[in-house]
């Protein structure tokens, strides 16, 4: 039964927007990479995990990793970090989990382009055990040695070992300042004098202090009038005249 040339056309069409439709994803993918490596799935983690992978794009403008609790419909991310450059087969970010309370947990990685489109992978059925005890193997109980019982000889001789004499301890005798003694009547009058002879070098300065100013004021009496007679006494027969 030959196809008329309207079907062909549409069947054609139809192929082309299949291969078009199907194709998009794989395009989509190889615009960039979100991959995680370490840590696997169902993998145990203590204390800080390494988290490895890849976070590239031709388009890349940053990458966000983020963990969740595993087993909620609706799960809360918490983002571990964010970094806007690009790593290929290397170190992402570290990730404390000693904050974290034992239990499963989900880990995911998005890569944001600046296409606004978003790449991502997601890790699941991590176990967080910190505070989990590890039993450690019970060792076998050593086999207690049977004790051979021998004949005990008899006591031997002790020689007496004589301990010189102590000597009683000699008494301390305390030492006691002597009490200050009161002073004599030869150190009082020895003061007295002291004072006496002190208040008389004073008045003796003051008193040759006060001949010295003295004995300037009467040179400077002298020394006015001898100089200035004579010229008081022309003055006077001047004005007489």
């Amino acid at each position: 039964m030959a196809l008329s040339i309207p079907k062909m056309r549409s069947l054609i069409t139809f192929c082309l927007l299949v291969c078009l439709l199907s194709a998009a994803p794989a395009a989509a993918q190889e615009e960039g990479l979100a991959i995680i490596t370490a840590p696997a799935p169902a993998q145990s983690l203590i204390g800080v995990v390494t988290v490895q992978g890849t976070a590239a794009s031709p388009n890349f403008q940053r990458y966000r990793l983020e963990y969740a609790v595993q087993g909620s419909a609706d799960p809360q991310w918490f983002s571990i970090v964010e970094i806007a450059q690009q790593v290929t087969n290397g170190t992402l970010a570290l990730w404390d989990t000693t904050a974290l309370s034992d239990g499963a947990y989900q880990l995911r990685l998005r890569v944001f382009l600046r296409s606004g489109a978003v790449l991502q992978t997601v890790v699941q059925g991590l176990t967080v055990t910190n505070r989990t005890a590890t039993a450690l193997p019970t060792l076998p109980s050593a086999a207690t040695p049977i004790a051979t019982a021998f004949p005990t000889p008899g006591p031997s001789p002790t020689a007496l070992i004589q301990q010189p004499p102590t000597l009683p301890p000699r008494p301390t005798v305390a030492s006691l300042a002597p009490p200050p003694s009161a002073p004599t009547e030869g150190q009082r009058a020895v003061t007295q004098a002291a004072l006496v002879i002190q208040a008389l070098q004073s008045a003796f300065c003051n008193g040759a202090l006060f001949t010295l100013f003295a004995f300037a004021l009467f040179g400077a009496y002298r020394l006015f009038y001898v100089r200035l007679r004579p010229q008081l006494r022309r003055w006077l027969s001047d004005g007489s005249e």
